[in-house]
């Protein structure tokens, strides 16, 4: 039996040589398959009753967190081991918890603008970006689980704005500002604890060097993630406005 676990998890089926590389068709497919579930999805829902939407919601954070906790079931088959990068300490796996805390407990829902624009930020950035995918086969579980994983957040994230769950205010902006603190210290102290590099706190997320390298002092890094985290937080809320306007605009005419 534990053979055939190894066999079926197993990071290459039919020796093909293809993997999930940034840019490749594979990843440009998983990439047309996500926009089109989320785009699917939103047609499919957006004139159904708010208690509907909340439930579409409400699934997707029950598929993030149970492919999450699932996930660490099957490290040794896949990886021979813990996967570190797999703990809460990176800011996609972070939000797991994050969402399904902001999701299913009341007390939390004043919370769900930072949760939902870092939701959509996050998983995008990783997304158009897999660095760390691996180079097993497309259809791998490693591959799957992972473009599954940032899939769904990423859906989560933009079904709250594009259901009308959360109407973004630029006003708010500073509350995803003082998440990002947070998840940074939080981030920093996994890498401190357990020695790794979460967040991208001790080398550059592209892992060029330039921690490494002496280009930039390790610190600083405390410093760009966060704000360049939360600039691409105000391009969203840009976008969100602008296609507010242009309905708008539409709607008039």
């Amino acid at each position: 039996m534990r053979n055939l676990f190894f066999k079926l998890f197993e990071m290459s089926h039919f020796e093909t040589g293809i993997s999930v590389t940034a840019f490749s068709l594979s990843h440009i497919i998983y990439l047309l398959l996500i926009a089109g579930a989320i785009v699917g999805l939103f047609l499919a829902f957006r004139k159904k009753t708010d208690d509907k939407k909340e439930k579409v919601l409400r699934i997707l954070a029950y598929a993030l967190t149970i492919s999450y906790l699932s996930d660490f079931f099957v490290h040794d088959f896949v990886y021979g081991g813990l996967e570190m990068d797999k703990l809460p300490f990176h800011i996609c796996t972070v939000l797991c918890p994050i969402v399904a805390f902001t999701q299913f407990n009341k007390r939390f829902k004043k919370f769900l603008e930072p949760v939902t624009m870092l939701s959509i930020v996050a998983p995008l950035m990783y997304l158009c970006y897999p660095a760390s995918i691996g180079s097993g086969e497309p259809w791998c579980y490693q591959a799957v689980q992972t473009m599954f994983y940032h899939g769904t957040l990423l859906a989560w994230g933009i079904l709250n704005v594009a259901l009308g769950k959360v109407q973004p205010n630029i006003k708010k902006c500073y509350t995803s500002a003082i998440l990002l603190v947070i998840i940074t210290l939080w981030a920093k102290l996994g890498n401190i604890l357990l020695e790794h590099n979460w967040f991208f706190l001790n080398e550059d997320a592209f892992y060029i060097g330039l921690v490494e390298g002496g280009i930039i002092p390790k610190w600083l890094l405390m410093v760009i993630n966060p704000i360049a985290f939360f600039l691409t937080i105000l391009a969203v809320y840009g976008i969100c406005y602008g296609v507010k306007a242009i309905i708008k605009k539409v709607k008039k005419a």
